[in-house]
């Protein structure tokens, strides 16, 4: 219970809002679990009254409203009950989503390299539902079942106090050792957790990867891989059904004991003159109203189990602090002179190797930098130093002399337009797609950026133009169409930094060249970093960076690299033959 109190503890700030509403509640609550025990002794009452001759029809008439004034007062108290707490449930899960959602944008690259994208959902989905069943329902099983037991109980003990205790002395501990079994099984009710993320994984790479699995043949193999993680999840409940359906009779078992041991007792004490009919029939109705919230209280072990695990999951990744943050005296930025890469060094939090060692070079604002090499050379790596999704290992990133660690994140980034190589389009339309870049802009700004990526052509193609809805992941639009959209998306920021991280490899040699020659005249005041295969793309460029295994081998225009005798040089002279073994 320790750790149930740390689950309430995580929903503290809720319940310190809310927490007048609860109060109101606990009465309504209070109310539904006292008035199903009323209806029994009113039942007693009259068979007394008829067995002894004294029931008139007036007491008759006061009797039969009574019965019925009962359900119908608390049908009226359980609609106001459920509306509310139903109102509470769905406001803290969307306030809990909320959060959950702004910090995944807070943290850094790094958690994603360590979570699958399954593990995250299913957090944000199972164990974020059941973080609201501890504010909700899971609070009305523990305070209306356990105001139901104790109504009936003191009801019970008025009736005879040696029936009682001789009717429900079993119960309480076939619950205990029902609850130390299940107990034993916590352990496992984690392990299901995790197997049901594994298998929302499967199910979500299966759905995203369906074009892949389709062109190479794979249905039936990727079929027979999502199948058997969906078998595992069902086993795995399946094991803790086996173990609810063996135990969760046993506690049947006792309560019909207890039921045969009133029966007979009772009976005994009717005979004897120690209680009347009608207490004898208000008490068996007693135990048999015990059987439901009775069982209610042995299962909560099982909502307490799955509580405590998704609260665990839950702020397991919303306790998890980024390693790049802003400083308390982080300076704003919002141009800038010159870039210094000054002796830059960089690994990845899993990896134990530098992906770039040692790396020195200046951008001069205004300047178009091209950036080649072998492929896994770093060249991404690199350049993706300036969106801060990492600290550096080693070295320093200078803005005009001013280390980017002591710049503010979010200004940093602003200066930044990125079109990563892999393109990400979200099932919106054209337009929408391309207003992420800026949501504030004009009509006239989405024209302009549209018409410098060289994708006005292809608006002319799509059924509704720049209306047209992009299937999810942009899985409507050709390859070159998502590169073209993705640069326009980059473009109508107007950032002071453009990256094309190789995003020009999917279009064709003239749609390559009209987008070059739109970026030097439109932005010829700007900074822009291609990263490329192709050496057309870099050949204009004011400065080329020859990156290989991690280190800048040369660096120089194109002009300048062509006359030695290097990497460069071979791998342009085999594209320029056509050679299709370039070492890329």
């Amino acid at each position: 219970m320790t750790i149930l109190k740390e689950a309430y503890k995580h929903l503290g700030w809720f319940f310190k809002v809310e927490y007048k509403k609860y109060i109101g509640l606990a009465f309504l609550l209070l109310i539904l679990s006292i008035t199903p025990v009323l209806p029994a002794k009113i039942l007693g009452m009259a068979i007394d009254e008829i067995a002894s001759g004294t029931l008139t029809v007036n007491r008759l008439l006061l009797l039969v409203l009574s019965l019925a004034a009962i359900p119908i007062g608390r049908y009226f108290v359980a609609i106001a009950y459920h509306m509310n707490i139903n109102r509470l449930g769905h406001k803290l899960s969307y306030t809990l989503r909320e959060k959950y959602i702004d910090h995944l944008f807070e943290l850094d690259s790094a958690i994603y390299e360590k979570y699958t994208k399954g593990d995250l959902i299913s957090r944000a989905s199972s164990d974020l539902s059941n973080l609201t069943v501890l504010a909700t329902s899971f609070l009305q099983t523990l305070v209306f079942n356990t105001g139901m037991v104790i109504s009936a109980v003191v009801i019970m003990l008025t009736i005879d106090p040696w029936l009682t205790l001789a009717s429900v002395i079993l119960m309480p501990f076939a619950i205990f050792w029902l609850n130390k079994q299940r107990q034993k099984k916590r352990a496992y009710y984690k392990t299901h957790h995790e197997i049901y993320a594994d298998m929302t994984e499967k199910v979500l790479e299966s759905i995203e990867g369906v074009k892949a699995v389709r062109a190479y043949t794979q249905e039936e193999n990727d079929f027979q891989k999502t199948k058997k993680s969906i078998d595992a999840d069902i086993n795995s409940w399946w094991k803790i059904i086996k173990f609810e359906a063996v135990y969760g009779p046993l506690f049947e078992m006792v309560y019909a004991v207890s039921y045969f041991v009133a029966i007979a007792y009772g009976s005994y004490m009717v005979i004897q003159s120690q209680i009347s009919t009608g207490d004898l029939v208000t008490f068996l109705v007693y135990v048999g109203q015990l059987y439901g919230p009775l069982v209610a209280l042995s299962n909560i072990l099982n909502s307490v189990n799955n509580i405590i695990i998704s609260d665990e999951r839950f702020y397991e990744i919303m306790d998890l602090q980024p390693e790049v943050k802003d400083e308390v005296s982080a300076r704003e930025i919002f141009s800038f002179k010159t870039i210094e890469f000054k002796n830059v060094s960089f690994k990845f939090p899993f990896d134990n190797f530098d992906v770039i060692k040692n790396i020195s070079f200046t951008i001069n604002s205004g300047e178009t930098i091209g950036i080649v090499g072998p492929t896994g050379a770093g060249k991404s790596t690199l350049i993706r130093q300036l969106l801060r999704e990492f600290n550096v290992t080693k070295g320093q990133i200078l803005f005009d002399g001013i280390d980017i660690s002591k710049l503010k994140i979010e200004d940093a980034r602003n200066l930044v337009g990125y079109v990563p190589q892999n393109h990400v389009l979200f099932r919106r339309t054209v337009d929408d797609n391309i207003l992420i870049g800026n949501p504030h802009a004009s009509q006239s700004q989405i024209d302009t950026a549209v018409s410098l990526a060289d994708f006005k052509k292809d608006l002319r193609e799509l059924p509704f133009g720049i209306d047209t809805m992009v299937a999810e992941l942009g899985g409507s639009l050709s390859g070159g169409q998502r590169q073209r959209l993705s640069i326009a998306r980059a473009l109508v920021k107007n950032p002071e930094i453009l990256i094309l991280d190789d995003s020009l490899s999917a279009v064709d040699s003239l749609t390559e060249a009209n987008i070059i020659r739109n970026l030097k005249q439109a932005r010829s005041d700007k900074t822009n970093i291609i990263v490329a295969h192709r050496f057309s793309a870099v050949a204009a460029a004011d400065k080329i960076l020859v990156l290989q295994d991690g280190v800048i081998t040369a660096q120089g225009t194109h002009q300048e690299l062509l006359k030695y005798d290097n990497w460069y040089k071979m791998q342009y002279l085999n594209q320029i033959k056509g050679d299709t073994h370039e070492e890329f």
